[in-house]
């Protein structure tokens, strides 16, 4: 997708956004041309690029397959943070009732408490 288009004195700069995570770079129009036929007509910024190269290699498998793995990891990672946390405080509250039920501890654990360096 191009956003923006500068000229500089011997080659057009063009501001892409990957395909993948939509971050922007500012890239020689013979660079893009050369990523998007190496990822079959979609742009990918270096990040992704590289992260595409370890699922090839971890996967053992071509350009396309490991640039759908990681669209769909980008996608996944990508989910409403308010989600994320909230499924990291259920976690936690999961937690820790489990290890107050496995202390025989019918109350929640006692905070400590910290004293505070003198004032002068």
């Amino acid at each position: 997708m191009k956003i923006e288009e500068e000229t500089t004195s011997t080659e057009v700069v063009k501001k892409e956004q990957c395909g993948c995570c939509g971050m922007s770079e500012e890239c020689t129009v013979g660079y893009i041309r050369w990523v998007k036929e190496r990822f079959g007509g979609i742009w990918v910024c270096g990040l992704c690029e590289e992260a595409i190269k370890d699922e090839q290699a971890r996967l053992g498998v071509g350009v396309e397959v490991a640039l759908r793995v990681h669209t769909m990891f980008r996608e996944t990672a990508n989910a409403d943070p308010a989600i994320q946390i909230a499924r990291s405080i259920l976690q936690l509250l999961k937690r820790i009732m489990s290890a107050t039920a496995s202390s025989g501890s019918d109350s929640a654990p006692q905070p400590t408490t910290v004293t505070q360096p003198p004032s002068f």
